[in-house]
């Protein structure tokens, strides 16, 4: 069944489309929440709380309009909204450290591994203005038009600050690579 057809289904209260929804939805959801909130259980939180919002509101859905962008801005939303409330530093992170000290991984994975702890620490040093449309794009998915519709910005203004988030998160890679670099000297 295709996502509007599943749409209609839940606008009439049919669980199992819900459920579809839900499912197709869900992965997408948490990670966006999670690069907002800067925890796990934080944006699994948020997440629950936007498809209940979004299950309820589901009435005011447009028809023929991709359900994405439109679940996105209430994810993005109550995420806001909820880290205002605790404001979960990112230096608690629920990072899980790979146990290297007995050789368990092999050295590629442990590579891996530093180059996504460095990605994540370089975005985390990003503004929110330019954070959260790296994240829409690269984690969620969505298009320059539906960041402009979930942030509430057009599109060109999306297009650049993409472009400047870039640029940031190149250089901040920079300097957190040249850092270790020094370190290791």
């Amino acid at each position: 069944m295709d996502e509007q057809a599943l749409i209609r289904q839940a606008k009439r209260g049919d669980k199992q489309s819900m459920e579809a929804l839900f499912r197709s939805h869900v992965d997408s959801a948490v990670r966006t929440a999670y690069m907002i909130t800067h925890n796990w259980a934080t944006a699994e939180d948020a997440v629950q709380e936007a498809f209940i919002q979004a299950f309820r509101s589901l009435g005011t859905f447009q028809e023929g309009r991709p359900f994405k962008p439109w679940l996105t801005k209430i994810v993005v939303n109550k995420s806001r909204r909820i880290w205002a409330k605790f404001h979960s530093p990112w230096d608690e992170l629920d990072q899980q450290v790979p146990d290297n000290s007995g050789h368990n991984l092999p050295e590629a994975e442990v590579l891996n591994w530093e180059r996504r702890t460095r990605l994540i620490q370089a975005i985390k040093h990003l503004g929110e203005k330019h954070r959260l449309p790296l994240v829409l794009k690269y984690l969620s998915g969505l298009t320059e038009a539906e960041i402009g519709e979930v942030l509430g910005i057009p599109a060109s203004t999306v297009k650049s600050r993409l472009f400047v988030a870039r640029k940031q998160l190149a250089q901040k890679l920079a300097d957190l690579e040249g850092g270790e670099q020094r370190g290791k000297a």
